[in-house]
């Protein structure tokens, strides 16, 4: 397979919830498939690997995961009779293997990117692309060092209605954008998540394996599965969950490249009685080049809506407001007042 075959299959995916498909009755030669190995099968893995088989031109030759259940699971429904792994090295040492998808817990991210790298692996990367910033240059840096084609998956930035959204916004559909503002609200009060007692592991779990690069602890199964996105060793909590689909679609919208300043603070404040150590409430603020203040809310101790019933993000403007949906958009026009009397 020549590279530039594979660079432009990577570049066309669409990721979660995938629409475009090759289509099924054209005949393909071994030099026309990508060979995928994916590390990391359950939940969010299970959903990125739907979205790959919707591609004739991607076969799945291995699966790496720690549970046995969801490795037959992933090679049942890829139907090729992937070889199976719980250690990604091996897996990467496979001769017949173009490019792997890294569906793990965040912590996890930046070894297993370089790694496939130095073996000489493409990749795709769930989001986050790091646990923290030093992790993510050097995932980059080892990206262009050995020449891979990467990608890290942002599903919003290929959804159809966010695209129309922010070529609206960058076209000055609401004007000079002054602010913007997304939010995680859920009240979890008064529980939480729980607060289960540290444990023994299942007996089909190595819990040393889960752990990897972060500090060794007790087993606790609030520290697993969907769960460790409370915990600092794995995860950044909402914040790089959801916060990265909103914040990228902001940047997007705002076609810039970076921000220029951020802070945060955040607490736990509701008195949950559980073990989480991300707080319930949290505030983050960005800078943007424009002098544009963007926000991400995080409210997990109260419910009620913050502006429209649903909106995911909103964008103000010297025309108006976009508030996006998990569906779509609306944009209100804003009437232009000088001193409050309407011009």
């Amino acid at each position: 397979m020549n590279q530039i075959t594979r660079r432009d299959f990577t570049k066309t995916l669409v990721l979660a919830g995938a629409t475009t498909a090759i289509g099924t009755t054209r005949v393909l030669g071994a030099n026309d498939r990508v060979r995928l190995g994916f590390i990391g099968v359950g939940n969010r893995g299970d959903q990125v690997l739907d979205a790959f088989l919707q591609h004739r031109d991607a076969e799945v030759v291995a699966v790496c995961d720690l549970s046995q259940s969801y490795m037959d699971f992933a090679s049942k429904k890829a139907g090729t009779s992937p070889r199976q792994f719980k250690d990604y090295r091996r897996l990467l040492d496979l001769k017949n293997l173009d490019a792997v998808v890294i569906c793990t817990p965040d912590h996890w991210h930046a070894l297993q990117t370089i790694d496939a790298c130095r073996a000489g692996k493409d990749l795709y990367v769930e989001k986050p692309l790091s646990l923290c910033v030093t992790e993510g240059r050097r995932m980059v840096e080892a990206v262009r060092k050995h020449n891979r084609v990467s990608q890290v998956g942002i599903n919003r930035r290929s959804v159809p209605i966010c695209r129309e959204a922010a070529d609206f916004v960058r076209g000055g559909g609401i004007g000079k954008v002054t602010a913007a503002r997304a939010f995680h609200i859920q009240n979890e009060w008064p529980n939480g998540i729980g607060n289960p007692p540290d444990e023994n592991p299942p007996a089909d779990l190595d819990w040393d394996a889960w752990l990897g690069p972060a500090p060794k602890v007790p087993y606790n199964k609030n520290r697993t599965f969907y769960r460790f996105r409370w915990f600092f060793d794995y995860s950044g909590g909402q914040v790089t969950n959801f916060g990265v689909h909103y914040i990228d679609f902001i940047h997007s919208a705002l076609g810039v490249d970076a921000p220029l300043a951020v802070t945060a603070m955040g607490f736990k404040s509701a008195g949950m009685a559980d073990n989480r150590q991300i707080p319930d409430t949290l505030e983050a603020v960005w800078q943007y080049p424009g002098n544009t203040l963007v926000t991400f809310s995080q409210f997990n101790a109260n419910a009620g809506p913050w502006s429209l019933p649903g909106c995911q993000v909103e964008l103000r403007g010297t025309l108006g407001t976009l508030y996006l949906f998990g569906d779509g958009y609306d944009v209100v026009p804003d009437p232009i007042s000088n001193y409050g009397h309407k011009i």
